[in-house]
């Protein structure tokens, strides 16, 4: 629907790409990882619009799909990210301790003591059970310190940064309602999810407060 620049409370920046129907989060969050993954990679596209997304998922799933009445599954958006980065991708169901040592081997991981921009390339599709539904997000970096590390959620829902403390053998629980002040460089309005995307150069938006574990992890194989 709309890209928005967001700058975590580490200073670094993040691009944000929020849905444009309500339960394309799975192609919204591949849009994102798209853009991650491919924006430094010679001759590749990085940026694609959710409409082509969509197409590309419909072609994998053998019939078209609709982003308003059904959901996307891991390993359907796994091939599509092949589609459209070149690579290989996995998707898998980590046991809980498994969770954050298969993050952090696809994600960069940085001092929480550093700040300042970043140049990471690498990131991962999460999805978090919310028990009566499910909902794509992507990490694309981790501060760490001592035995804990930060996890950087960009959600498509409601286009905002979502820092989430993560300790290793434990399972990761996305809790979307939790949300710092951050700086962002965007447009306000609402997206077509529904979600009302405040903007101003200081804010601290929370549009809704569901809360999950996480299941599924896409990843670059």
């Amino acid at each position: 629907m709309q890209w928005y620049t967001r700058i975590s409370r580490f200073g670094d920046i993040h691009m944000v790409y929020g849905q444009k129907w309500a339960n394309s989060c799975g192609l919204a969050s591949t849009v994102m990882c798209a853009f991650k993954t491919n924006k430094f990679a010679f001759g590749q596209q990085a940026v694609y619009e959710e409409q082509k997304i969509k197409d590309e998922y419909s072609k994998v799933n053998g019939s078209a799909y609709d982003p308003v009445t059904q959901y996307t599954f891991s390993d359907k958006l796994a091939k599509v990210l092949k589609t459209v980065t070149g690579k290989d991708w996995v998707d898998e169901c980590p046991s809980d301790a498994d969770q954050v040592a298969t993050i952090l081997a696809n994600v960069d991981s940085y001092s929480a003591l550093s700040i300042g921009p970043t140049t990471s390339s690498k990131c991962c599709l999460l999805l978090a059970d919310w028990g009566n539904g499910a909902h794509w997000v992507v990490v694309d970096s981790v501060r760490t310190l001592g035995g804990y590390h930060w996890a950087t959620i960009c959600d498509p829902w409601d286009t905002n940064l979502h820092i989430v403390r993560m300790t290793k053998g434990q399972a990761v629980v996305y809790d979307a309602g939790d949300v710092v002040a951050g700086v962002d460089i965007g447009s306000s309005g609402s997206q077509a999810s529904g979600a009302k995307v405040e903007s101003g150069l200081l804010h601290r938006a929370s549009t809704y407060s569901n809360k999950g574990v996480i299941t599924w992890i896409i990843h670059p194989a």
